[in-house]
């Protein structure tokens, strides 16, 4: 085309619109690319926005057909679209358009006919870049993808699976911190299997150590030119290295190269980057459910041994039970020391050690005064819970406990007591073959019978409160069991002293099995409130991420809707936020259950309660609520609390009425509390049914968690209260609350309730 023709053509089509200035200032300024086409479909002008797309100049593109820009495979489409033009139909089609680089782009474009004396001379066009929306959606889709796996090996695949619709690198790989090192753990793009790992203690320099160590995304524009690019691929010109990190703990590293020069930019950065977040999240929680799954297995270990110990009557033979279920707890070394008064040995078991190990502690062994200040408040400052931890990087405890003279550096230092430790350095993680764990064996009354200690830990990794609560048992056993042993020791020496002697003793030996078993089941109680507890509040603020996520998709999508979108479509966006609502109430019931409930106490009437609850609840019209509740007995309660358990227990009548019936609502006041049952003429429940409706996700229905009724009996027993049922098959159910007038709370208007008991009877049954 010759320029006086477009010149012509783009002259006539601005005289011809109206407001000609103002189009002219927006296809100059717009953000979007504006083109003009002949009906030839070459192009008579663009705007400056197609250089920034395409990376042409404006230059290339006039006199050229529109086929220049767009990829091949999009041509068919891009054809057909210009010939719906040139019969005068507006035309709105995506396609991939092909940069100066050959890059793809996924774009929309809006066409419409240009006419002048009455005839198509041409065609106005609109492109936007949606490559940002694209991405965004197979984020979102490998995030739900995501939050279902079960393994690592899962994890990192579908990882590598979005870097590459995302990112369409050349080269990738997911590395992950293994101890003190970083590791390929799973890669795509090579020629062959790279077998790299890296060292993160400094003595290494490469991109990925340096995203690792920083916790910060590091973006190499030319390799040649970065002084921590080390050359692995021949041929790598640019890399991108985003660190995977949660809680401050930097997991792996996301890594893609290309053998281009400058292949990725900070867009590319901000995808890897979100990439990475949904992959540190879901690594994350299956490292949590790993660990809950270790504590189980911890307690039946703990279980097992508890019974082995108690069933032996032999002194050495209990302490060995112990000591080997220490080291299967994931430790290397036990040592039980029996101490006299004086804390001088005089017994000792151990677990991991050889013969020459066993001599040459009992060569280096401290005297009892050493151990008297090792319990001392000097050394309290070391403490975690009823155990001692003395790091050896503690320049106090190298002098005053291994003989190391301050003046010596901690490299040149050398030990001067214990044995030496069994680690390699590439099993430690943050602890030192030097450092000490030990503990007392201390009865109620104080007395230190004998001493733990133990060594060289099977994940390299110093003790915490969380990984020494297991242990905690074993003190008690331990204590109680040289005591126990001792007092039948004095026992069969003193057969000639009197009886009343002889069954004082015996009475203090059975105190003190009790104090056993209760202190046993107490332990063995709380761990298993913390394990519930964790994982509910793992499920309440993992789980919420993805459905926010979901969420704001959902609401995004129904705000681009136009008024022309199928209802079809329009329902699908409505069930997935339904869908995203009844999970968040899952999350919400749980998080309740297994949470600690806090009372708000009014003086209020239960029956106007009841009918607030019955308001909150659709009625069948087949159905007929008869409240007979009185309303002359104010009782001191939680509102919305209660509100919460009538509204449950009404549905549930209506849900086992679904062909009508009656629901009579009667209460019955006593010198000191108040009754509501609530019966219905539903189809009642068999015995089995019954004796679980308390048990925590127990259900008979298709939808629900089966937290409700004992959700309900929290409630009611934080009160002070009681819920009671009956039921007969066919005829109906009632179900009773009593509440006492005054709870006899103490402390003024509220009450902290812990985490329910019912769930501990629920992990014992499992």
């Amino acid at each position: 085309m010759r320029s006086n023709d477009a010149e012509m053509l783009t002259k006539s089509f601005l005289e011809d619109v109206s407001c000609g200035e103002a189009f002219e200032f927006l296809f100059k300024n717009t953000s979007d690319v504006i083109y003009i086409l002949d009906k030839q479909g070459r192009f008579v002008t663009a705007n400056h926005k197609s250089e920034e797309l395409t990376g042409y100049q404006l230059k290339d593109f006039v006199g050229k057909p529109f086929r220049k820009v767009v990829s091949v495979k999009s041509l068919p489409r891009a054809i057909k679209g210009f010939l719906d033009v040139t019969r005068r139909r507006s035309v709105r089609v995506e396609l991939e358009l092909r940069t100066s680089t050959n890059k793809k782009i996924p774009v929309e474009i809006i066409s419409m006919p240009l006419i002048g004396d009455d005839k198509v001379i041409g065609c106005l066009g609109i492109v936007r870049d949606i490559t940002e929306s694209r991405d965004i959606a197979a984020l979102n889709a490998f995030a739900k993808k995501l939050s279902i796996v079960d393994s690592l090996h899962q994890a990192y695949n579908l990882t590598l699976d979005a870097m590459e619709r995302t990112l369409g690198f050349e080269h990738a790989t997911f590395m992950i911190v293994d101890k003190n090192n970083l590791r390929i753990a799973r890669q795509r793009g090579y020629p062959s299997s790279l077998h790299l790992q890296l060292p993160l203690n400094g003595t290494k320099r490469g991109v990925t150590v340096k995203a690792a160590n920083t916790h910060k995304p590091v973006l190499v524009l030319d390799t040649k030119k970065n002084k921590d690019y080390i050359e692995g691929v021949q041929g790598i010109r640019s890399e991108l290295a985003v660190p995977v990190v949660t809680e401050d703990r930097v997991l792996g590293v996301l890594n893609v190269e290309s053998t281009r020069l400058g292949a990725f930019n900070s867009k590319d950065m901000t995808m890897l980057q979100i990439l990475a977040s949904h992959a540190a999240t879901v690594i994350s929680n299956l490292e949590k459910r790993r660990e809950i799954e270790k504590r189980s297995s911890q307690l039946a270990s703990l279980m097992n041994a508890a019974t082995r110990m108690i069933s032996s009557t032999d002194l050495r033979q209990r302490l060995q039970t112990i000591a080997q279920a220490i080291k299967e707890l994931g430790w290397r070394r036990v040592v039980i020391s029996v101490r006299d008064e004086n804390l001088e040995i005089t017994d000792l078991v151990t677990e991991g050690l050889t013969k020459s190990e066993i001599k040459l502690l009992l060569e280096r062994k401290s005297p009892g005064r050493v151990w008297i200040k090792r319990f001392g408040p000097m050394y309290e400052q070391f403490k975690i819970s009823e155990f001692y931890y003395l790091p050896w990087n503690d320049s106090w405890v190298r002098e005053r406990v291994h003989g190391v003279p301050a003046s010596v550096p901690i490299e040149e230092a050398t030990t001067y007591s214990g044995i030496p430790s069994k680690l390699r350095p590439d099993e430690m993680v943050d602890w030192h073959p030097q450092d000490m764990l030990y503990a007392p064996l201390r009865l109620p009354e104080g007395q230190i019978v004998g001493v733990i200690s133990i060594d060289d830990p099977l994940n390299g990794r110093r003790p915490t409160t969380d990984s020494l609560m297991p242990l905690r048992l074993f003190l008690y056993q331990a204590a109680v069991a040289i005591e126990n042993a001792q007092l039948i020791q004095q026992l069969a020496s003193a057969k000639n002293q009197v009886k009343e002697y002889a069954e004082q003793l015996e009475l203090k030996v059975r105190r003190r099995t009790k104090e056993l078993v209760e202190a046993q089941e107490k332990l063995i109680k709380s761990e298993r409130l913390a394990a519930i507890g964790e994982a509910a509040a793992m499920v309440g603020h993992d789980l919420r991420n993805p459905l926010t996520s979901i969420g704001g998709a959902t609401y995004y999508v129904k705000g681009k809707l136009s008024s022309e979108t199928d209802k079809k479509t329009v329902e699908m966006l409505e069930l997935i936020e339904q869908g995203v609502a009844y999970s968040n109430k899952i999350i919400n019931d749980l998080l309740t259950y297994s949470g600690e409930i806090r009372l708000e106490l009014l003086e209020t009437v239960l029956k106007f309660v009841i009918e607030d609850a019955l308001s909150s609840v659709r009625i069948p019209r087949n159905v007929r609520i008869f409240n007979l509740a009185e309303d002359e007995h104010p009782v001191r309660a939680d509102v919305e609390k209660m509100k919460r358990v009538f509204v449950n227990i009404i549905r549930n009548a209506l849900d086992s009425m679904p062909g009508g019936g009656t629901l009579t609502i009667v209460s019955k006041k006593t010198s000191d509390s108040i009754a509501i049952a609530f019966s219905d003429t539903g189809t009642g429940m068999p015995k089995d049914v019954l004796e679980k409706i308390w048990v925590p996700f127990f259900t008979t229905k298709a939808k629900g968690m089966g937290l409700g009724l004992p959700i309900c009996k929290r409630i009611v027993e934080a009160h002070h209260g009681k819920i009671l049922v009956e039921s007969r098959v066919g005829e109906g159910t009632t179900f009773t609350i009593k509440l006492p007038i005054e709870p006899g709370i103490d402390g003024g208007e509220e009450e902290w309730q812990n985490m329910p008991e019912s769930l501990l009877l629920t992990m014992t049954k499992a």
